[in-house]
C-alpha cells in the first residue's frame, strides 16, 4: 500500500505544479438535491448504483468499477462536509483496493 500511496504523492505533487492549488466546488453548488447532484454529474442516483451492487453480488457479476461508481453516488449525494468526507476516504479506499487488485493478479 506505501508504494501505492507514494504514487498517489507523486502525482498529486505534478497535478499541484502544473495547474497550483485548486479549490474548486466539490459539488455543484446550484443543485440542491442528490438527485440533481447525480444526474449532473452523470452518475446513477445513491439507491439505484447500490442495487446495482447488490444485484452484482447476487448473480455474481460484482465489479470494482460497480462499488466505485456507488461510493461517488453516495458522495455526490451528500449534504454536509463530514458526510461527504466521509465518502471521498471510502471511494479513495476502493481505489487503492483496485489498484493492489491489479497488482496482485499482474494485470
Amino acid at each position: 500500500m506505501e508504494k501505492i500511496f507514494e504514487e498517489i504523492r507523486t502525482e498529486r505533487n505534478k497535478q499541484d505544479q502544473k495547474w497550483g492549488q485548486q479549490n474548486h466546488p466539490i459539488l455543484n453548488p446550484d443543485l440542491k438535491s442528490a438527485s440533481a447532484q447525480c444526474s449532473w454529474h452523470a452518475l446513477p442516483e445513491e439507491d439505484y448504483a447500490r442495487t446495482l451492487v447488490d444485484r452484482g453480488v447476487k448473480e455474481g457479476t460484482l465489479t470494482f468499477m460497480n462499488i466505485l461508481v456507488e461510493e461517488i453516488s453516495e458522495a455526490a449525494s451528500c449534504r454536509d462536509a463530514v458526510e461527504l468526507r466521509k465518502e471521498l476516504i471510502q471511494s479513495t479506499a476502493v481505489l487503492v483496493a483496485m489498484i493492489e487488485s491489479l497488482e496482485r493478479n499482474g494485470r
